[in-house]
């Protein structure tokens, strides 16, 4: 590992062999039963939604091989694309092990798509089969796929996850089909970026890369065979399907997926089930600190939070390792890394398990700015990744460009700083930044201060338009209202702590944010709102 300079901020890590897991999805886990047979690959339980399920890798690995069989039998072929639509299914990680070891590629679905939205995601990747739950959010699946079926050309073969795989894993115990050998440097998962701004863009990752990352990640957070993993990201999602699905099989873990995220639920599982970690956004810590009877769990199993998804202010982050009683380290990754890019580690002081921390093994970070020249440490600019994890590019932009640039480097869209030493600290999105009469305004850093209030819950913090100012700076706040019931009130808190020019001149409560599935607020929707609400379009 080597930093080329000391003064500024890039962080190069060339990848060795041993940080490189060159091998499909399909070995991952059949390599894992071999090792540890019956450890529990896969727990669902204290979830009423949800059959209890307690799969050891032994049977996850051999019950993936008869679906992949039946898989190929029923007419797919290798290379083919098979979407995913479902919520968190066991059955979800079950075609996904399945589906790799037939050598064809899963696209994730969102479970709340849409019919367009449906047609937009299939086509785009002309998929050939789809895969769904019997119901989701109360409607059944295959009533909305039959009006949208003809709308698919490529569309031939559609299973349900109950009654459609259990034909076809029941075809494949006795098939004498051979599995293909699969190339681990080619494309496996396919998955829309959430993101909060603009169309979803097919981004492209392959067995290697996921692999790769996923185990990286658990090995930084010291997660080890046999250890009870409880997480709330959905397996859509880069965090569920490969961070979490495939960096338990690479360690020997035991994954507890949440299959809806309810507080009582998931507090549930963590006590009933013992866990040692709990993985998922900053929203689900919130959401159930606010549970009524979260002081009456017993959580004394529960070590390490580790929150992703979104960039967490750092006084959220202090308030969780209060209220857990547990360490909590801060993950940041994106979809295009597959998962994450880089963490603290578990040694590491507070202050610096609270920002994004340093590189993963192999991976190679710069922080540039507007000239795409690397910036000095501590300055603001917008972090570029090299590594292990790169996608291989996006799917479906218009010019048929990768997203990556000419020189191998990925624009991550994100503003960070880079200390003397390579932690990296998020401190916005570069669209997010807001410059007021020609100051730069980091959003993140006055969402920090107000969470300093004991009744600020929740913040937001964006742009405005302005004559004057060009851009003015707006908080929207989700409030404790037996503490804090005027937004004035808070105003007049902030002239005490907070530069003059960093104090929102908007300031507006709310009671809820719409967010991402992955959590992540959508800031450029309240943008939206409140440019209408004020008649400043």
């Amino acid at each position: 590992m080597s930093k080329l300079d000391k003064n500024l901020s890039e962080w190069v890590d060339l990848i060795d062999e041993s940080d490189l897991v060159s091998m499909s999805l399909g070995e991952l886990i059949d390599s894992t039963a071999k090792d540890f047979p019956e450890t529990e690959a896969l727990v669902y339980s204290n979830q009423p939604d949800v059959n209890d399920i307690r799969w050891t890798y032994k049977f996850l690995s051999q019950m993936s091989t008869n679906l992949a069989k039946g898989f190929l039998d029923a007419g797919f072929i290798s290379g083919d694309t098979v979407g995913v639509w479902g919520p968190n299914h066991p059955e979800w990680i079950l075609t996904e092990y399945a589906l790799a070891k037939a050598g064809l590629k899963l696209v994730t679905l969102n479970p709340l798509y849409k019919e367009k939205e449906l047609i937009f995601a299939l086509n785009t990747v002309n998929a050939t089969g789809l895969i769904h739950a019997d119901e989701i959010g109360g409607i059944k699946g295959i009533d909305v796929i039959s009006k949208i079926k003809s709308e698919i050309s490529s569309l031939k073969h559609i299973y349900s996850f109950n009654s459609g795989l259990k034909g076809l894993m029941k075809g494949g115990e006795g098939s004498s089909t051979q599995l293909p050998l699969i190339n681990p440097k080619d494309v496996f998962m396919i998955q829309y970026t959430s993101g909060t701004t603009g169309v979803p863009k097919a981004a492209q990752m392959t067995h290697e890369a996921l692999v790769t990352s996923s185990k990286n990640s658990h090995i930084r957070w010291q997660i080890t065979a046999n250890q009870r993993v409880c997480h709330g990201f959905p397996l859509f999602h880069i965090g569920g399907s490969a961070c979490m699905t495939l960096g338990a099989a690479a360690t020997g873990a035991v994954s507890l997926p949440l299959y809806i995220f309810k507080t009582n639920i998931t507090l549930d599982i963590i006590q009933n089930e013992k866990c040692s970690i709990f993985i998922g956004a900053p929203v689900l810590l919130t959401a159930m600190l606010e549970d009524p009877n979260f002081k009456n769990y017993d959580l004394s199993t529960l070590e390490c939070l580790v929150v992703g998804g979104s960039n967490p202010p750092v006084e959220l982050l202090k308030k969780f390792s209060k209220e857990f009683n547990a360490d909590v380290i801060n993950g940041y990754g994106m979809t295009e890394t597959c998962g994450l890019t880089c963490t603290a580690l578990p040694k590491d002081p507070p202050e610096l398990k609270a920002i994004a921390g340093l590189a993963l093994p192999g991976v190679s970070l710069r922080v540039v700015n507007q000239n795409y020249e690397i910036v000095k440490n501590d300055v603001p600019g917008e972090l570029l990744y090299k590594g292990p994890g790169l996608m291989k590019g996006y799917g479906n932009l218009p010019d048929g460009s990768s997203g990556i640039n000419d020189d191998g480097w990925f624009p991550t869209g994100d503003l960070a700083t880079m200390n003397k030493d390579g932690y990296i600290n998020i401190v916005g999105r570069a669209k997010e930044m807001i410059i007021r009469g020609g100051e730069n305004l980091y959003p993140i850093e006055i969402e920090n201060y107000l969470l300093e209030h004991s009744g600020v819950l929740e913040v937001a913090v964006f742009g405005l338009p302005d004559e004057k100012y060009d851009e003015e700076c707006c908080a929207v706040v989700r409030v404790d209202e037996t503490i804090l019931n005027d937004p004035e009130d808070l105003r007049e808190w902030c002239k005490e702590r907070i530069s003059r020019w960093k104090i929102p001149r908007y300031i507006f409560f709310t009671d809820s944010f719409p967010v991402t599935p992955s959590g992540k607020i959508q800031k450029y929707k309240l943008q939206e709102k409140y440019i209408k609400d004020l008649s400043m379009s």
